[in-house]
């Protein structure tokens, strides 16, 4: 699939609420895994973000240098509706493999099992490098 036509399939999934990976919240090992972390100040990018249910526990606890990226807009709108005082401008719109960023965490449950098979290695490289 080109960027258009990916934007498209991810925009018509929100659209028709076809979302069946969504948990609805948190899932418990991401949880257990934020809530090991210490520092509040480090940057972390959630690629693939959906309905960012881990970026709103992220924000909620005091993590304001979050980040969400993801192909439809229409998933980072539902975000934005839900969690009305997370920063806009850390909302991003676009494919993973050409962000751009230094982050210190990237963290993400469902991106990989979202990309074509093909992509997977390339998807190993890029997430080495965003720091």
């Amino acid at each position: 699939m080109n960027p258009v036509e990916k934007k498209s399939y991810w925009s018509e999934r929100y659209l028709k609420n076809q979302v069946g990976w969504d948990c609805g919240e948190i899932t418990p090992p991401i949880k257990e895994y934020i809530d090991q972390l210490t520092d509040k100040s480090i940057s972390i990018l959630i690629p693939g973000c959906g309905s960012g249910h881990e970026a709103e526990y992220l924000w909620r606890a005091g993590f304001t240098n979050t980040h969400l990226l993801d192909f439809a807009p229409e998933a980072l709108a539902l975000f934005s509706e839900r969690v009305r005082d997370f920063p806009k401008e850390q909302l991003r719109c676009g494919d993973f493999f050409e962000h751009q960023g230094k982050y210190d965490l990237v963290l993400e449950q469902t991106l990989f099992c979202a990309i074509n098979p093909n992509d997977r290695k390339k998807y190993a490289k890029k997430n080495g490098g965003f720091n």
